[in-house]
């Protein structure tokens, strides 16, 4: 049997999240032509990673920018750790 957990990243702008994600999964989580140009997530990235204990992790990757809060906060539903 599978297990499935989702993960999402927190933390201030700048803060390495996306980085992070992309190191551990390999996944560009910013996809639009404005984060890429400005160097910021605006909108919701997913990725996943698969553990070796079969264990499937979604990873949901938020804005740290405060600009961009209501889209941070559209992403925590359902998560199960932070």
């Amino acid at each position: 049997m599978t297990r499935h957990i989702v993960i999402g990243t927190a933390g201030h702008v700048d803060h390495g999240k996306t980085t992070l994600v992309r190191a551990l999964t390999g996944i560009e989580t910013d996809r639009t032509a404005e984060e890429k140009r400005r160097g910021l997530t605006i909108d919701l990235g997913f990725a996943w990673l698969d553990l070796p204990d079969g264990t499937r992790c979604g990873i949901v990757d938020v804005p740290g920018h405060e600009k961009f809060i209501k889209n941070m906060v559209a992403g925590l539903p359902g998560l199960n750790m932070v």
